[in-house]
């Protein structure tokens, strides 16, 4: 006796097409969280372009459920960007709140040598260390 053959709908095709209207569609549960100002935004971005995914969110309607879920700081920052600019572009938007909350993006390794204090001359360093090198043109460790 065999089986009777199984029938499959055919697979949605990817990504699924844009719900009608200004719906959000709610694919999976999935929370949303929420963002103070208080800590480095880059765990929070990366949290709501994983929700996005997962509820295929409409690029559009990307920045404004963002800012839905801003509290304390942010939502004021951003009251205030929204003001002064409009609605900003996801790019966009993900680019100014990690401007404004995250840590610097670069250090500026120039200005730590700068700051370091100077306790004799550049000669002096060199006339010191120039005992450290062998004749053949290796380096022996310094004596202490």
């Amino acid at each position: 006796m065999s089986a009777a053959p199984r029938h499959f709908p055919p697979p949605l095709p990817y990504p699924p097409p844009e719900p009608a209207g200004n719906t959000v569609p709610r694919f999976h549960k999935l929370s949303f969280p929420t963002f103070d100002g208080k800590e480095d935004p880059l765990g929070w971005l990366n949290k709501c372009e994983q929700f996005f995914f997962g509820q295929q969110t409409r690029y559009a309607d990307r920045v404004w459920l963002a800012s839905y879920h801003l509290t304390g700081t942010a939502l004021q920052w951003y009251l205030i960007l929204e003001n002064d600019t409009g609605r900003s572009t996801w790019e966009e938007f993900r680019g100014l709140c990690q401007q404004r909350f995250g840590p610097p993006l670069s250090t500026n390794h120039l200005a730590d040598l700068a700051r370091l204090p100077f306790t004799s001359t550049v000669d002096a360093y060199m006339d010191n260390s120039s005992h450290w090198c062998d004749p053949d043109g290796g380096t022996v460790s310094p004596s202490p």
